[in-house]
């Protein structure tokens, strides 16, 4: 069966006289079927698989998982500092976005590392999220990450 590259059926056709159709017509033959006989298509292949890639990558975008955002803090943070990251956070979180929530402790504020804890804690009630794990402690940042309450079923 071949269909010519306007797209109209011609019919069974033999193998030489296919070829020789996108030979005059600087195509390609593709075979786009398998059942008896083979259905072939004369088209450009390159243009072809172009598009293929186009409509695969346009797939993976639409298909991307939920971005990790960082909000950094700080023992001596202002309550309206706070109240903005807080803002910022429940934004990402309602985008179906994580958040990582950094404490970094600097010189001799590494006394006060039982603090941080209450802060992460503190963030986590304001910004409405859960933590996905326990609060991590890599030298002087301890770091968390928030995940929305609604989302806790489309992570797991």
């Amino acid at each position: 069966m071949l269909i010519d590259h306007e797209g109209k059926p011609q019919g069974v056709v033999g193998l030489d006289q296919a070829l020789y159709l996108a030979y005059e017509n600087e195509l390609d033959l593709v075979q786009v079927g398998s059942s008896n006989p083979p259905v072939v298509k004369i088209m450009d292949y390159g243009k072809y698989r172009y598009s293929q890639e186009k409509q695969e990558s346009k797939q993976k975008v639409k298909s991307k998982g939920p971005e990790i955002k960082e909000v950094r803090l700080s023992l001596k943070i202002s309550s309206h500092d706070l109240d903005f990251k807080t803002k910022q956070a429940k934004k990402f979180l309602k985008n179906g976005d994580k958040v990582k929530v950094t404490v970094k402790l600097m010189g001799r504020e590494m006394m006060f590392a039982s603090r941080v804890r209450e802060i992460l804690e503190n963030f986590r009630a304001q910004a409405e999220g859960e933590f996905e794990g326990s609060v991590e402690k890599l030298g002087n940042r301890f770091s968390a990450i928030l995940r929305g309450k609604n989302n806790e079923a489309k992570n797991n």
